[in-house]
């Protein structure tokens, strides 16, 4: 594990998951799985050596620990990808209050459960979210040594040339960095799955056509 993405949800976290995948690091975005037990409170004495097959792991839930993470993988950095606020608390609320709402825990258990952990609350809040994501932030600078830390705006314009000298790495030269987001992918996703699923409640509800007479 060489990366720990301490980044909230909605900061270019995803655009800096396709960065580091084409820099060639094996990258996990949004895990919803190895620190399942964590996040439901059922491990006493958690381990947070889940990712030795990774090189990074980004956005919640592993940003929500990334102190432990940092711990548990001491030769890791961290970047802290960070967004202008209000435009980070309207593009949250849209997401989780409109594109993908969670009124109650049965229609994801996992993300109802995670969003309540990070932010109070599933359905977003302005006030209780934007102190949270202040919080959170602060948090990451006060903890993290500066040399282990990069703090990437993407949404502002930030890119090869901020995250390339971090990781010691050339900047690609024919390549642009990733915007995973930009145009409002995330809406254009939901809008394609809604459709999905009105297609097949449509074929679900169709009659069986009768067969036809051939006498």
């Amino acid at each position: 594990m060489k990366i720990i993405g301490a980044g909230l949800s909605r900061t270019g976290t995803k655009s800096l998951a396709h960065a580091l995948r084409l820099l060639g690091y094996r990258t996990l975005h949004f895990d919803r799985t190895r620190l399942t037990d964590i996040v439901e409170g059922r491990a006493a004495e958690p381990d947070f050596h889940r990712y030795d097959d990774l090189d990074a792991v980004l956005d919640l839930p592993a940003a929500w620990y990334f102190e432990e993470l940092l711990a548990a993988y001491p030769e890791s950095r961290c970047i802290l990808t960070i967004r202008d606020e209000d435009s980070w608390w309207k593009s949250i609320e849209r997401q989780f209050n409109t594109l993908s709402p969670l009124p109650t825990a049965d229609r994801d258990p996992f993300r109802f459960r995670l969003r309540t952990l990070v932010y109070g609350s599933a359905r977003a809040e302005e006030q209780a979210y934007r102190a949270r994501y202040r919080a959170h932030n602060r948090r990451v600078l006060a903890t993290v040594p500066p040399q282990r830390l990069l703090v990437m705006d993407i949404a502002g314009g930030a890119g090869w040339d901020t995250l390339c000298p971090f990781l010691g790495l050339p900047i690609p030269a024919a390549t642009a960095f990733p915007h995973a987001n930009a145009g409002g992918g995330f809406a254009k996703l939901a809008r394609a799955r809604l459709r999905r699923m009105v297609r097949g409640g449509l074929r679900a509800i169709r009659p069986a056509r009768a067969p036809r007479d051939r006498g």
